[in-house]
Parts: C-alpha cells; sequence; structure tokens
C-alpha cells in the first residue's frame, strides 16, 4: 500500500502544477484587458504601438500621450499599478493607434476567433498584427489593415 501511495504522489502534484500553468498561460481575457487599457488611457495613453504580456505578471504598453512624450511602461496585470516607466519627448507617429482604433480592432480580433489576448503590434507599414488564444486554446494570431482595422488574415498555430 506505501508503494501505491508513493506512485501516486508524483501524478498529484503534476496535476497540480498543470492547472497552474493554464491559469497562467500569458494571456487575458477581453474583460481583463479591457480594465488594463482604461488605466492606460487614464494614465495619459492616446496612441499605442506595441502592447504585451511579460513574465504573465506584467503588461507592457508602448505608446504616446498626446503632448508627443513617448511612453513605455509596465504595469502589474493583477491591479494595473505602474511598476517602470521610460519616457522621451518624439513625435506620435500617424500609423500608431488612437485608444478608439485599438479597441475597435480588438474587437475585431474577438470577431475574428480570439477569446483571450496576448501581444499586439502595430508596425510603419500600417498592420496590426494581435496574437492570442481561440476557443480551443490554440494560439491565434490576426493581422488586421490599418486603413479600416479590417482583418485581412488569421492563422492558427
Amino acid at each position: 500500500m506505501k508503494t501505491m501511495h508513493m506512485l501516486m504522489m508524483p501524478m498529484v502534484l503534476t496535476g497540480g502544477l498543470s492547472t497552474a500553468a493554464l491559469a497562467d498561460d500569458g494571456s487575458l481575457s477581453p474583460s481583463e484587458l479591457e480594465s488594463l487599457l482604461n488605466d492606460a488611457d487614464a494614465y495619459g495613453f492616446t496612441h499605442y504601438d506595441e502592447i504585451a504580456i511579460d513574465d504573465g505578471s506584467h503588461l507592457e504598453i508602448e505608446g504616446w500621450r498626446d503632448d508627443g512624450w513617448q511612453l513605455d511602461i509596465d504595469m502589474l496585470i493583477e491591479d494595473g499599478s505602474l511598476v517602470h516607466e521610460k519616457r522621451h519627448k518624439d513625435t506620435i507617429p500617424d500609423w500608431s493607434l488612437t485608444s478608439d482604433e485599438l479597441h475597435q480592432a480588438l474587437g475585431n480580433a474577438q470577431n475574428a476567433g480570439m477569446k483571450r489576448f496576448s501581444e499586439l503590434d502595430v508596425d510603419e507599414r500600417g498592420h496590426v498584427d494581435i496574437e492570442g488564444y481561440d476557443a480551443q486554446n490554440s494560439e491565434i494570431d490576426i493581422r488586421l489593415e490599418h486603413n479600416d482595422l479590417t482583418v485581412t488574415g488569421v492563422e492558427h498555430d
């Protein structure tokens, strides 16, 4: 009986670790992301070019304030508190997404099948790439055209 008990221990521990890994998959639900973006808007962001989850506990946001300061911040996912800030004076590029455009792009990505968010990147050519997970918890990459934020490609990994 003692042997059986010892053999079951690794199974119990492994099961607990997999559950913890699934709970911290480095992604956010739409409501969690929305709450953090509201905090970023309140902090002064008006334009965005990159949003990414870092180490599963931080959200890194790069963008600009209306007065031309480029911001690079890390926020705690847990409560939206600011952990790190870097900024320098710069010109807001016309290819960055306004807050309204960002919310529209995220909504279009959800309509294309994204259920959990992990990363967004806007490039100088006008492409918006959003990565996350679909309903089957498989990775999904969605590309949108910047001009009208229509989905131009969906790739499942």
